[in-house]
Parts: structure tokens; C-alpha cells; sequence
């Protein structure tokens, strides 16, 4: 017994030692006339420098660029394994969209969050989707971009643009909701807030204090643009990304003044993975 033993520990002693395999390039999508991916030359804009050797040292890997001319052909890279990134928008995505998602988006500053959007009737009304409430009376929770402008363009995405309905401002969504019950409103559109607000179940004597409402569609805005990724991303990267760009505007300004590609950019937010679509979330 001790014989094997000493017999083992020299053969893990004097096996060779294999170095682990070094992680690939991730490789992101850039706009130009296409090229193979490469390394930035010399003379790259700093912001996009910076940009990469920010996810370099976060990743542990080389970060290439991809030349392709316009965005569906970037999508079609990405959907084929030949790049892991690339900005996307509805268009380029729908093609797509069974080999990749949406991952991050970029909020401007004078916008809101893509949160949820309830819009909803009273529970006596005949209207069974969003186009029975043309003509009739929306109320808006204020003139916040959550209160208004958010559910404005969920609205609009979805076949009620600006005039095709009675828009009634109220001072905030728990206004707006009092609003539709008192009958001076036909409908309304508010932030899930809001909602929550007026509607969560917090006494078990009253389990559905919302039951004289109905809830029509509740959805988000869909996003102009996203950071997208291969569906079959391991987890732990799709984490990875999201968390270096979600901090990126605090950790390196020039480095989100690049990425984030627009001028009134406040940061990144992850997304869901159809977040370049009109997917419902009810």
C-alpha cells in the first residue's frame, strides 16, 4: 500500500503540466467597409481604446473589431458565431432573432427607464384590445417621462398614436386610476408603479383590490437600438457584460461616451431578450 502510494505521488510530481487553454478574442461588430477582425491600429479613436482595453482587463481576453457595412450584416455575423457582439436594430434583428437577443440598451437622460406600461379599462367595458380605445378617453399618470412620454410611445408602437384618442393628463398614475373608476376616463396608461401602487394585494381580506379594472396589454417601449449577443452566450459572460457596461458611464466616461454612441447618453441598461420587438408582457 504505501509502495503504490509513493509510486502515485511520483507520477503527479513528474507529470507535465499543462498550461490552460488562453480564452478567445471576444470580438465585437463595428461599422465600416468590411474587414476581418483585428486588433485596433494604432491610430483608433481614444474613446474606442479605451472602450477596448476596458473590456479586455474586465474579460481576460483580447477584444477585436469587426468591420461590416451596415447593422444586418452585423446581425448575420453575430447569428453565424463570426462576431460576439454588435449593435442592433429592429430590422437587423428580425431576421436573426431564433440565434440572438437583445442584452443592454442605452437610456438618454430626459428618458425613463423601459419600464412596464399597464394600460387598462374598467372591468364592465366591452373593449377587448388596444384598438377599441380609439376616439375614447386615455388618462396619463403627469408629464414625467415615466407618466407620459413612455406610455405615449407604448401606445403609438402599438397602433394609438397621438390623435387617435382623447388624452386626459392627471396630476400622477394613482390620479390617473382614480380617474377610470370615477368614469371621467375610458382608460388609462401608467407606469407599473403606479399600478402596483393602487392595485398590489396586501390584505388577505382583500386579495384582488383591482378587480373592477381590467388589464388590456402591459408592455414595454420598444428599444431603437440594443447591444445583442448569441442566445447560446454561457450565462456567466452575458453577467459579465452586463455588469461592465451597466457601470461603465461611472468607472470609464470616455470609454461609455464611445459605447454608448450618442451624445445625450446617461447609461446601460440590460435588457430583455426581446427588447427590439413588440412583445408583450401581458
Amino acid at each position: 500500500m504505501r509502495r503504490d502510494l509513493i509510486a502515485l505521488a511520483a507520477l503527479v510530481l513528474t507529470a507535465p503540466v499543462v498550461a490552460a487553454a488562453s480564452p478567445p478574442p471576444f470580438r465585437i461588430a463595428a461599422p465600416g467597409p468590411a474587414a476581418a477582425c483585428a486588433p485596433l491600429a494604432a491610430g483608433a479613436p481614444a474613446g474606442e481604446k479605451a472602450y477596448h482595453d476596458h473590456l479586455s482587463r474586465r474579460l481576460g481576453r483580447p477584444v477585436l473589431r469587426c468591420h461590416f457595412p451596415d447593422r444586418a450584416a452585423a446581425g448575420a455575423a453575430l447569428a453565424a458565431g463570426r462576431v460576439d457582439m454588435a449593435w442592433l436594430d429592429a430590422a437587423a434583428y428580425a431576421p436573426v432573432s431564433g440565434q440572438v437577443r437583445a442584452l443592454l440598451t442605452v437610456r438618454a437622460g430626459a428618458q425613463s427607464n423601459r419600464i412596464p406600461i399597464y394600460v387598462a379599462v374598467r372591468a364592465d367595458d366591452p373593449a377587448r384590445d388596444l384598438a377599441a380605445l380609439r376616439g375614447r378617453r386615455i388618462a396619463f399618470g403627469g408629464r414625467s417621462p415615466a407618466g407620459l412620454a413612455t406610455p405615449r410611445a407604448v401606445l403609438s408602437e402599438r397602433g394609438l398614436p397621438a390623435g387617435s384618442f382623447q388624452e386626459m393628463l392627471s396630476a400622477e398614475g394613482d390620479a390617473a386610476v382614480a380617474a377610470l373608476r370615477g368614469r371621467t376616463a375610458d382608460a388609462i396608461a401608467v407606469h407599473g408603479a403606479a399600478w402596483e401602487r393602487v392595485c398590489r394585494k396586501v390584505s388577505p381580506k382583500d386579495p384582488d383590490p383591482c378587480r373592477d379594472l381590467r388589464v388590456l396589454r402591459v408592455a414595454r417601449p420598444r428599444a431603437e437600438a440594443a447591444l445583442a449577443i448569441r442566445r447560446d452566450t454561457p450565462n456567466d459572460l452575458r453577467y459579465r457584460l452586463i455588469g461592465i457596461h451597466m457601470a461603465l458611464h461611472l468607472e470609464a466616461p470616455a470609454a461609455f461616451a464611445f459605447a454608448a454612441g450618442r451624445s445625450d447618453a446617461a447609461e446601460f441598461q440590460p435588457a430583455e431578450a426581446e427588447a427590439l420587438t413588440l412583445a408583450n408582457l401581458r
